[in-house]
């Protein structure tokens, strides 16, 4: 039924109504009644009690988070780790490679800094959601809207077009592709099943620094929803139908 999006307020107010319904009056005193209310309120570091001040690590006032350059604090000798570090993704497995990365370049004579935009992430909501490089939006802002392309298709996977309730919704993935250089891939997203388990191969394919005609060169496994992204071929800029067709 779409997504509603209620910009610039919060909730002030929830009240039971209507036996196990929720109404919900927010900063604008506009109001609502919901069947569920999901608090997602983040995280902030635990550093308050730590005395970084006395070394001059630099912290963000509101989240406590530690500012760094490859895990090195304003404090050349102290490094932090993980979800403490500000502008990383909060994720436990690139908490660990992070911590691989620095340890091999303090004694191992590495210089590899680790990437924290090419990893695979998954979102397990009842239709998974699974990215991994850039958004669009982030790629047209470093890259500029005439050096990107956006190549997109929605689908019905094969396991939905089983359920008659199922049938009636779509999938849908997008590959971001940077026109000025080969058109290297700076982003892949799905929407759909199992996207998780289907992320994580691109994700070595995005380290690698695959470009779209690596993608259009490899030959799908049939029927599956991965083979969708290697056989992209509509642009947004086209205009034309991203809906996908009959086998």
């Amino acid at each position: 039924h779409g997504v509603k999006f209620r910009r610039e307020v919060v909730p002030k107010k929830l009240e039971k109504v209507e036996g196990d319904k929720i109404k919900v009056t927010f900063s604008d005193d506009a109001s609502d009644v919901y069947d569920t209310v999901l608090v997602a309120i983040g995280r902030n570091a635990d550093t308050a009690n730590l005395g970084l001040e006395n070394i001059n690590v630099a912290t963000n006032p509101k989240s406590l988070k530690i500012s760094a350059k490859d895990e090195q604090t304003s404090c050349p000798n102290v490094y932090c780790l993980g979800d403490v570090m500000e502008g990383v993704p909060e994720l436990t497995p690139t908490a660990i490679q992070a911590g691989i990365n620095l340890s091999r370049r303090l004694f191992g004579g590495s210089k590899e800094p680790m990437d924290y935009k090419n990893v695979c992430t998954t979102v397990f909501t009842p239709v998974e959601y699974g990215t991994v490089g850039y958004s669009e939006e982030d790629a047209m802002a470093e890259f500029g809207d005439d050096n990107v392309d956006v190549y997109h298709k929605s689908f019905v996977p094969l396991e939905w077009s089983l359920s008659e309730g199922r049938s009636a919704h779509q999938a849908f993935t997008k590959v971001i592709v940077d026109r000025s250089d080969k058109d290297k891939v700076l982003g892949i997203h799905y929407v759909g099943p199992n996207a998780g388990e289907i992320l994580q191969g691109y994700g070595t394919a995005m380290k690698k620094g695959i470009t779209f005609k690596d993608l259009e060169d490899t030959v799908g496994i049939h029927p599956t929803s991965a083979e969708e992204i290697v056989t992209l071929t509509v642009t947004k800029r086209s205009g034309e139908d991203a809906a996908a067709g009959g086998c």
